[in-house]
């Protein structure tokens, strides 16, 4: 793989905001370009796994149910319970990918839109914090244990 160099310190430093959010938009626009294509295939997958999983379901319960069996039937209820088994724990598998897609997808939404924001402008809930100690207000820290203080002393 080709990996760009590490940036140093120093480097870092030149880089404006407005550079950095557009980097950082566009790898998340990217790398969410092939989360559809994955949560298709994924759908795929646990569609036929719950199939699969019913099928065996259905075989299952038939054998079980069987009011004479004969002497090959515990053998064929073993194997099916096996397949069923089988058969169930790669549809919960299946479902867990395809849960994990849609959460990446959800995510990915989220920061997107969040980049969007910093990009259009969006920086003052940021720099809330820098502008307060520029006009010579207090820390976050110091608020923190202002409002710490006032709570345990109305205790």
């Amino acid at each position: 793989m080709n990996h760009p160099e590490t940036m140093q310190a120093k480097d870092l430093l030149t880089v404006t905001p407005e550079a950095l959010v557009a980097s950082i938009l566009k790898r998340r626009t990217a790398a969410a370009s092939s989360l559809p294509a994955t949560l298709e295939q994924r759908t795929q997958e646990n569609n036929r796994a719950y199939q699969l999983a019913s099928e065996a379901r259905s075989t299952l319960q038939q054998l079980e149910g069987h009011e004479n069996p004969d002497e090959e039937h515990p053998a064929a209820l073993e194997k099916a319970r096996n397949v069923y088994d089988e058969h169930e724990t790669f549809r919960r598998r299946t479902d867990s990918r395809l849960k994990k897609v849609k959460h990446a997808i959800k995510d990915s939404d989220e920061a997107i839109q969040f980049w969007s924001e910093m990009g259009e402008g969006g920086w003052g809930h940021l720099l809330e914090d820098a502008e307060r100690l520029t006009a010579g207000g207090e820390s976050s820290y110091a608020k923190q244990k202002q409002r710490r203080n006032k709570e345990e002393g109305g205790q």
